[in-house]
């Protein structure tokens, strides 16, 4: 999956596939361990992506004064 073209819906979706892989009892040790890798790798790329997400959502809640943009309820 290409970091340029990284959708976190279909990162979801292959992590689903992974589970489903590793729940194979005749799944072998090393094919284990690559798809754990490759399971790791797409939730750290989940992480940064709504790291980055929730970032841009206070950014854009705050308003470039601090405030909360007009017609928000602060409460």
């Amino acid at each position: 999956m290409a970091t340029s073209e990284f959708s976190i819906e279909k990162a979801f979706e292959e992590l689903d596939q992974i589970l489903v892989q590793m729940e194979d009892e005749n799944l072998g040790l090393a094919d284990s361990l690559d798809l754990y890798k490759k399971g790791v790798k797409l939730l750290e790329q989940c992480g940064q992506t709504l790291d980055q997400t929730e970032k841009e959502i206070i950014v854009l809640q705050e308003g470039q004064d601090g405030d909360i943009p007009a017609g928000e309820d602060s409460e």
